[in-house]
């Protein structure tokens, strides 16, 4: 990354400064993303106490309904008012109400469970609408930097090494903050206290990076005025076979990912029955991390050899194949669980980071549409992850037998529920990342 970054500037590239100044951003990206994915179904079944399935649905609902039709809004709003309001100035706007969600969604009052699934519900919809306003704009902004594709390839590696950042300190970080402060709802309370400081910094962080960035770079954007655009002619947009095949794809995969995640602490927990399961889960996304930024000049350049969409398929292949094994190896111990973490880690560093890139050609080519494409790539994560990492996940384990009241009194779990939860963590993601490789390989143009 760095050879690239340093190599002589021409028309539309960025230097090294640049690049990091606007990857900063998605340090608050991906806390907002992965905190609730690794934490929120956890803390509802294991300290509220709440049925999986019912706590899988309290998530679903507003990820779909208010995730998906906030990201649509904002996308298509950043596309209209462009020429008035830079996207950078949204980041401002999610750096004010950040804190507010964030702190929100884990002070639970005390209550019935019907009391409590509602209020999660409509904290975690305010969540949503949070971050639909920073997230979709941040996005939408890398097309604009550069006119590159290769260098966007670049741009993109750094944006996942800050998302390593961002998965440390969801992964690592908050669980550790939870753990040293005793597992229950006020250790979540501080855990999410602490996060309200972090995201918002990250956040102006980047609103000032993506300014130098954009005084930066020779490339400028299409200064046409924006069409509006009727719900029939968006949807014809979003479905061209170039967008909609990769955007397929890579719906497969998060929710893939998505399941793998939400069920990393059960899987530690009851089938590795570890009593420190969130102290390893920090030492296992570190391990990540690690794979994240070891991993990104190595899929530049892989992609700079063989292009973009069969890199995409060779990191997805590896990501299915370790989490197929890692189902089977919760006998294996500690250090197999870190080597097939590392592993998982590359791969699916590959297949984000080429995802992110090949949009952002496509936004880069039909500029008009760029907020557009964001959102719907944005809204699709979401849909995903409510899909995979909640309500999939709720459903199955509950369809297994997976006790709340147990788990909550610190019980160990049925070994059909131990069953649910090795589908959930290993073979579904595998099954799911395959299918979505199989089709960008037989239907992707990019």
């Amino acid at each position: 990354m760095a050879t690239a970054a340093l190599a002589p500037r021409t028309a539309g590239t960025l230097g090294l400064g640049a690049q990091l100044g606007y990857g900063v951003g998605q340090i608050a990206g991906q806390v907002f993303r992965d905190v609730p994915s690794l934490l929120l179904l956890f803390f509802m079944t294991t300290v509220l106490g709440i049925a999986p399935a019912i706590a899988g649905t309290a998530i679903f609902v507003p990820k779909l309904v208010w995730g998906v039709g906030s990201d649509m809004l904002v996308g298509i709003l950043s596309d209209r008012w462009q020429q008035r309001i830079q996207r950078r100035y949204w980041l401002l706007a999610g750096a004010l109400g950040a804190p507010v969600a964030m702190l929100l969604l884990f002070h639970v009052p005390e209550g019935s469970t019907t009391l409590r699934v509602a209020y999660v519900a409509f904290a975690f919809s305010v969540y949503m609408m949070v971050f639909a306003s920073f997230s979709v704009p941040y996005l939408a902004i890398a097309g604009e930097l550069t006119s590159d594709s290769r260098q966007r390839n670049v741009i993109m590696a750094w944006r996942l090494v800050f998302t390593a950042v961002g998965v440390l300190t969801a992964g690592a970080v908050a669980p550790a903050i939870v753990q040293s402060h005793g597992g229950g709802q006020a250790a979540y309370e501080t855990m999410a206290l602490v996060l309200a400081v972090i995201c918002p910094l990250a956040l102006l962080a980047a609103f000032f990076g993506a300014g130098h960035a954009a005084k930066q770079s020779a490339f400028v954007t299409s200064t046409e005025a924006r069409v509006r655009l009727t719900p029939r002619e968006a949807l014809a947009v979003l479905l061209a076979p170039r967008f909609s095949v990769l955007l397929g794809a890579n719906l497969l995969q998060l929710m893939g990912a998505g399941m793998g995640y939400a069920s990393m602490l059960y899987f530690l927990s009851y089938n590795m029955a570890r009593t420190d399961a969130f102290q390893l889960i920090g030492g296992l996304v570190f391990v990540a991390c690690a794979g994240i930024v070891v991993s990104q000049p190595i899929w530049v350049a892989v992609a700079a050899r063989i292009g973009k969409r069969r890199a995409y398929v060779v990191s997805t292949v590896l990501f299915a194949t370790t989490y197929a094994v890692w189902a089977f190896a919760a006998q294996w111990g500690t250090v197999a669980a870190y080597v097939l973490s590392f592993v998982a880690a590359v791969g699916n560093a590959g297949w984000t980071m080429l995802g992110f890139s090949m949009m952002s050609d496509i936004a880069s080519e039909d500029d008009r549409h760029a907020g557009l494409y964001a959102a719907a790539w944005i809204a699709t994560d979401k849909i995903a992850f409510a899909l995979g990492g909640t309500l999939l996940v709720g459903l199955m384990l509950s369809a297994f037998g997976f006790d709340s009241a147990r788990a909550v009194a610190g019980l160990p779990q049925a070994p059909g529920a131990l069953v649910g939860v090795m589908v959930s963590f290993g073979l579904a993601p595998a099954a799911l990342n395959a299918v979505g490789a199989l089709i960008l390989a037989r239907w992707g143009r990019n």
